[in-house]
């Protein structure tokens, strides 16, 4: 294959773009690239990002060629990732990014978010470009907007199937307030659509989640189903490959004596599975948590 069908097979689908690590992964090197741009047959739309000539721009286009151009841990986010998922009520000024804290951009025209960490369930891949998902982009723009506003965008993603009132209660679980972002109008919007919804300590499980994965460590499985003894449980948190179970214990779901025993009976026939069991509360900080549980995956490899 050729050095430009290479070319060609990265930029068809991601509107006529492609990265520099994209290419140099393949072999294209940098010497090929700068021939290309002199001859005009690639043309270079933001640093490290070329787009093959003829490409017809595009919103899209743009929006991916900015992504692209902040590093393999960037997404479209907030009012860019709102238009790209067709929500109401949202008038675009300025493309928004977010990106890891490891992968701070600063780009004209761009309006750049930081965050510690993204869950896989908080973005996904939309029109080929890497975008925070409909409830993780509701939460991104609750500091901008009223409860009915809110509660409006979230009927017409869930019309148009773009989005489940799980997903939106388990993406505000945990999160906490930060500039731009109100989680308790998100919880309103909630309260009025699910029946019996309460905050509570169902967000300790995603919160802990996000300090694992801001701590460098590898995403747990939430919710991850297993046999132990003559029962079936989920565990709340799980390293499956190494048998590490997390258990979060909020004291509203532990506060009665049977649900007490029924959590030490549960514990119990995980251990005889062969089960790590790591227990964690509400009290505890997130730096000990993270730190508990690198120790025990550290132990887990090293065996």
């Amino acid at each position: 294959m050729s050095i430009d069908q290479v070319i060609a097979r990265i930029a068809a689908p991601q509107y006529g773009l492609a990265a520099l690590r994209q290419l140099e992964a393949v072999g294209v090197r940098r010497p090929h690239i700068e021939r290309r741009l002199q001859r005009g047959q690639l043309e270079r739309v933001r640093a490290g990002v070329f787009a093959v000539a003829g490409s017809p721009p595009s919103f899209e286009q743009t929006v991916l060629a900015a992504v692209l151009a902040a590093g393999p841990h960037a997404v479209a986010s907030h009012t860019t990732a709102a238009v790209l998922w067709d929500l109401p009520l949202v008038e675009h000024e300025v493309l928004e990014i977010t990106t890891s804290r490891q992968h701070w951009a600063r780009m004209r025209g761009v309006r750049a978010h930081r965050t510690v960490a993204f869950l896989s369930c908080e973005h996904t891949v939309h029109r080929q470009i890497p975008v925070t998902t409909v409830a993780r982009t509701l939460v991104d723009l609750s500091g901008s907007f009223s409860v009915a506003q809110l509660g409006r965008m979230t009927d017409r993603a869930m019309r148009k199937g773009k989005l489940r009132l799980d997903e939106l209660r388990k993406c505000v679980a945990g999160l906490p307030p930060a500039r731009g972002r109100h989680p308790s109008r998100i919880e309103r919007v909630l309260s009025r659509r699910l029946a019996g919804y309460e905050p509570g300590d169902s967000g300790l499980e995603m919160r802990f989640a996000r300090a694992i994965v801001g701590g460098g460590l590898p995403e747990p499985v939430p919710q991850h189903p297993v046999s132990a003894g003559k029962r079936r449980y989920r565990i709340d948190l799980a390293y499956p490959e190494y048998n590490i179970a997390i258990e979060i214990d909020g004291w509203e779901y532990h506060r009665s004596r049977s649900a007490f025993d029924d959590d030490r009976s549960r514990a119990n026939d995980l251990v005889v599975a062969g089960w790590q069991v790591l227990r964690f509360t509400s009290s505890m900080a997130d730096a000990q948590a993270v730190a508990i549980v690198r120790a025990a995956l550290s132990q887990k490899r090293s065996a």
